[in-house]
């Protein structure tokens, strides 16, 4: 499922954002009980207003939606919701009505209807409905209520604000009305939202009055402008962040805004002026590891490796269980020659996102050095893999067995992937 939609869709496969969406999601659905799989949660860089889950716990979200949110709250409202959806066995139960469904050629209806229209969409929904295995995949009131009901629980056991799902669903609201005929993907699968907005009011009346927290929103404002710098032109990032310094008043949101600054010039190259924004924010939030990642980056792709492995060391020793942080600071090792350590840290972060292709691709360089040539072609094949580019990944992996530096283990990962890559494409 997860190779499929990676294959039809561009994820953000940014480690800060991955880890901040898992651990914000895990963190949502301690209080749910136990769960018969684990979730996963992926951001794809798509302008619609739009997030989808599927049976197996992988839930989507679009940037589009992402860079409408406001707070924290806001998303885990959606969050919640798609994870009342997975809970509910909304879809799983529409696929067990159907004898010709299988994983494969639900991702690829998943994807198309996802995809909002036009011709691939038509095309992977031709695709996945061929031989009769036509299945409506929108929601109805009915599970549009439990998974809100379910949602409305989540959060309230956190003690947030179920308030969040009051003002996100008014943000659907207005999205569909001034949209007109060009309806926002997600209120097709998700449709009526004044009517959810409605029954989630009545809700907050019967069962809210509790003590709910303040969140701080640090986290989430900083993983929103990292979302909204890789999907949206540096120039509309430039207009929009100079405009909210100069008509805030709330000095976190300028803080905010500054470190989108920060990252529109990194994306133009200028390095010297992003250092300069990002040293603003770190002034005001000392107390943020991640920010020393940040800066250790742009001194990296600015050429300054020493500072960068500075700055990245000194993130590391603050929060050693960043991904982020050791993802860059073994690039940077790397580029100094210190292969055995970064090796180290490629690997942790493996095992810690095990399908982040960025792991694979360095490791494959490393053991190529080190004339490990089968090992380097399986990390290569994993990270085609991964990438959704499953020619390559059969190439490389296929390759990594004519050679004798392969372990029992590695034979049998090859075979598996193989045996993936085979079944998507017989179906």
């Amino acid at each position: 499922m997860l190779a499929v939609i990676r294959r039809e869709f561009d994820l953000l496969d940014e480690l800060d954002i991955t880890q901040y969406m898992n651990e914000l999601g895990n963190s949502v659905l301690k209080t749910a009980g136990s769960q018969y799989f684990e979730y996963h949660f992926y951001v794809i860089a798509d302008k619609e207003f739009n997030a989808f889950a599927t049976p197996s716990g992988l839930i989507f979200f679009h940037s589009g939606i992402i860079n409408a949110m406001d707070t924290e709250g806001e998303l885990v409202s959606v969050l919640a919701h798609e994870c009342g959806h997975v809970m509910s066995r909304h879809i799983a139960s529409r696929i067990e009505k159907s004898t010709k469904i299988n994983a494969v050629t639900l991702a690829a209806m998943m994807a198309g209807i996802a995809l909002g229209g036009g011709a691939l969409s038509q095309a992977l929904i031709t695709g996945g409905m061929a031989g009769g295995a036509a299945m409506s995949l929108n929601f109805t009131r009915q599970d549009e209520e439990e998974a809100d009901r379910i949602g409305f629980k989540l959060m309230q056991e956190q003690h947030r604000d179920p308030g969040d799902m009051v003002t996100m669903l008014n943000k659907m609201y207005k999205a569909s009305k001034i949209r007109m005929g060009n309806v926002p993907q997600y209120l097709l699968t998700h449709p009526k939202p004044e009517l959810r907005m409605h029954y989630v009011q009545d809700l907050i009346h019967v069962k809210g009055g509790k003590d709910y927290r303040q969140f701080e929103q640090f986290d989430f404002r900083r993983m929103q402008k990292r979302v909204e710098s890789l999907t949206v032109e540096p120039q509309k990032l430039f207009a929009k962040y100079r405009k909210i310094i100069r008509e805030t008043e709330n000095k976190d949101l300028k803080m905010m805004a500054t470190y989108g600054l920060g990252l529109a010039e990194l994306a133009i190259g200028n390095h010297d002026e992003a250092i300069q924004y990002l040293r603003t924010v770190m002034d005001y939030y000392p107390d943020k590891p991640i920010l020393f990642t940040d800066l250790g980056r742009i001194y990296l792709a600015g050429g300054h490796l020493k500072t960068a492995i500075m700055y990245l060391e000194e993130a590391r020793r603050k929060n050693p269980g960043n991904w982020y942080g050791a993802f860059y600071l073994a690039k940077a090792l790397q580029r100094a020659g210190n292969d055995t350590r970064a090796e180290a840290l490629y690997r942790q972060v493996m095992g810690d996102s095990p399908d982040f292709p960025g792991s694979y691709f360095q490791l494959a360089q490393i053991e190529s050095k080190k004339g490990l040539q089968g090992l380097s072609h399986l990390f290569l094949g994993k990270n085609f893999y991964f990438e959704g580019n499953f020619t390559s990944s059969k190439f490389n992996l296929q390759k990594a067995l004519d050679y004798s530096d392969l372990s029992v283990k590695d034979r049998a990962d090859i075979k598996d992937l193989l045996g993936k890559i085979k079944k998507i494409e017989d179906d």
